[in-house]
């Protein structure tokens, strides 16, 4: 590919066991610049960059962290440890090397570009770990020295032993001029064989041709939670093809797969993966067979890698929860469910949940017949692993080692049964998943933060919580992730809301969302009531959803940073053009720049979705809003 450098990287040296995480490259943007801008882009674009500050896009190490932009001057909030064990959700695991500990460092994972604009056109400059599309490295991080223009690449390899030409890291280094560009080199640099990464999905495709995968379905957890049972489930899914509801409109009318999924409550507790008889009990059996029966891919939620210390299985079997070196057992995260708050069955913080120590073979024995029953047994076809990060923190393993390479080893214990017994095809759904060490494993992930029926969360917002649940996160992160998809993941942006009762967001939110998920990923997912549904207010606003995704269904759209919180959108046939306002303010916007991304300038713009007002040359976009123009 012209104006990219691949550059491998390995250990010299006597043998040694990773005690922190290593610094394997420090890299000086300036010198990228003007041996891949210069020479790709020109000396005057290089020149710019150089005297110039720039945007930053740093990845999140799992799928709950930050994916998007920040701009020019700023940094990455620190966020106030209100909730202590939160920070496994985005803080990289392991030991960070003092010099990389200041708070003036912009952090991301895997993949990290910086943008500049230039003359009204943007420079991108790309730094990617792909080592992992061919051999098991471990995970790259990437700390960015702004007043000092130095890139410090460190591997997540705590505990491995290294030997003199052992392979740390390879990384690709490549300039891009504008979205479509970045998302090309990206796929080619992920996803050179799109059959191959992609096709076993290709059962749950939504298009004819299977061209381009688009995974859709029902959900449980944003109607009801974790507040399920068997007559619950079953009124939504009888309820699912008899109302005017996106699922029977968008799929079910149009021949298309769809995925029935069963969220978390229907197990005991978390180690406990059986159903809870008093809610369902049938069993999961039956559940499973119902919704086959009605025509829907069986989906189920679970988190194989975590377990609830008070659960019947973690009392029989301590010796397999990960520790520390002192022999306590390490937090994973909180959830007032899933723990107690203290005493004999709380060894940590209040309303910690625990992981398995994955380098013991009776743990992966153990993964091994859940997934065997929840596929052959119970018979779904479709599970959600959520909660994999906890598979990657660091601790004292019994068999020692690295974490990444036990995690490695886990994963594919996890999803290799791509069949049933009855040979029907099963996919799996990676979530709360390290982004670098599941490629080879998750090819459909999660790429941010959850959703939520609200715009924001206010005291999260304050903690400066940037896995927090939130539409305006999880919109920043879809975006932020766009040219990933279909090339990195196939991306699960999480649901969309076309209800009225039990959510704030209102309909100028909710058209974004739907808009947002549907242009610039690869799911459309639903969780709204069908059995109390609508028809006057629902079926009216799912049909106007209905009628955009028809506007829309031909066009490859691409997005550019205004700032870290707006957004230029554009498809490639140059026959759209639009923004996006994820901020609390109304902007302003010049008409020049509304078409700026267009070769050929139209000389009218016609309203396809308008939230906000003209004035001559000028556009007032409104706050958490989308507005899309047709040339004409």
């Amino acid at each position: 590919m012209n104006g990219l450098e691949r550059k491998e990287y390995y250990y010299h040296g006597a043998a040694c066991t990773d005690s922190e995480n290593r610094i394997f490259a420090v890299l000086s943007v300036d010198s990228l610049l003007d041996s891949l801008v210069a020479e790709k882009c020109g000396v005057n674009a290089a020149e710019f960059c150089k005297t110039n500050d720039f945007a930053f896009y740093g990845s999140g190490w799992q799928s709950w962290g930050f994916g998007g932009e920040i701009d020019a001057g700023k940094y990455q909030k620190r966020y106030f440890p209100i909730v202590p064990q939160w920070k496994q959700y985005f803080t990289v695991p392991g030991k960070l090397p003092k010099k990389l500990s200041s708070k003036k460092m912009l952090v991301g994972s895997f993949f990290m570009y910086l943008r500049w604009n230039v003359n009204g056109k943007n420079q991108y400059l790309a730094v990617a770990s792909v080592g992992n599309t061919k051999e098991l490295l471990p995970p790259v991080n990437f700390y960015v020295d702004r007043k000092k223009r130095k890139i410090s690449c460190t591997v997540y390899a705590d505990g491995k032993e290294w030997h003199e030409g052992d392979k740390i890291a390879e990384l690709a280094l490549f300039p891009a001029s504008d979205f479509f560009e970045l998302r090309k080199i990206t796929q080619e640099l992920f996803a050179s064989d799109s059959a191959a990464r992609f096709g076993s999905l290709g059962f749950l495709n939504t298009t004819p041709q299977g061209e381009k995968i688009t995974v859709g379905g029902w959900e449980s957890w944003y109607n009801h939670y974790a507040d399920i049972n068997n007559e619950l489930i079953k009124g939504d899914l009888e309820s699912l093809s008899h109302t005017e509801n996106l699922i029977k409109t968008h799929f079910l009318d149009n021949k298309k797969p769809c995925v029935f999924q069963v969220d978390d409550g229907w197990e005991i507790s978390l180690g406990d993966w059986d159903a809870r008889r008093t809610r369902f009990p049938g069993g999961m059996t039956a559940l499973a067979s119902s919704i086959s029966e009605k025509g829907y891919v069986p989906g189920l939620w679970m988190a194989p890698f975590i377990i609830d210390w008070r659960s019947e299985f973690a009392k029989s079997h301590r010796d397999w929860i990960l520790r520390d070196k002192k022999g306590k057992p390490i937090a994973a995260g909180l959830n007032p469910l899933w723990g107690d708050t203290f005493g004999k069955e709380q060894p940590s913080l209040p309303w910690s949940y625990f992981c398995f120590d994955l380098s013991r073979d009776d743990v992966l024995a153990y993964l091994d017949h859940l997934i065997d029953t929840a596929v052959n047994e119970w018979g779904f076809r479709y599970l959600k692993l959520d909660f994999l990060f906890a598979g990657m923190i660091y601790g004292k393993f019994t068999n020692g080692g690295a974490a990444y390479k036990w995690y490695d080893r886990a994963v594919k214990v996890l999803t290799k049964r791509t069949v049933n017994k009855k040979g029907e095809n099963v996919a799996y759904l990676g979530c709360g998943m390290p982004f670098e060490a599941s490629f080879n494993a998750f090819p459909l992930s999660r790429i941010g933060p959850d959703t939520k029926e609200d715009w924001d969360v206010a005291w999260m917002k304050e903690a400066h919580f940037p896995s927090r649940t939130s539409a305006f996160v999880n919109m920043q992160s879809t975006l932020g992730h766009a040219f990933w998809n279909q090339g990195v993941y196939i991306n699960d942006p999480d649901v969309v809301f076309l209800r009225y009762e039990n959510i704030s967001l209102d309909d100028k939110e909710k058209i974004l969302i739907s808009m947002v998920n549907y242009l610039f990923a690869s799911q459309i997912m639903h969780s709204d009531d069908p059995v109390h549904f609508d028809a006057e207010k629902e079926g009216e606003f799912t049909k106007k959803i209905e009628s955009l995704y028809k506007i829309f269904e031909n066009e490859d759209f691409g997005v550019e940073n205004r700032d870290s919180t707006s957004y230029f959108i554009f498809s490639k046939g140059e026959k759209y053009t639009g923004f996006i306002n994820l901020s609390d303010e109304s902007i302003n916007i010049e008409r020049n720049e509304l078409i700026s991304r267009f070769k050929e300038k139209p000389e009218n713009l016609e309203s396809v979705i308008e939230y906000g007002n003209r004035n001559g040359e000028n556009f007032a976009f409104e706050p958490h809003s989308i507005s899309i123009y047709k040339r004409n």
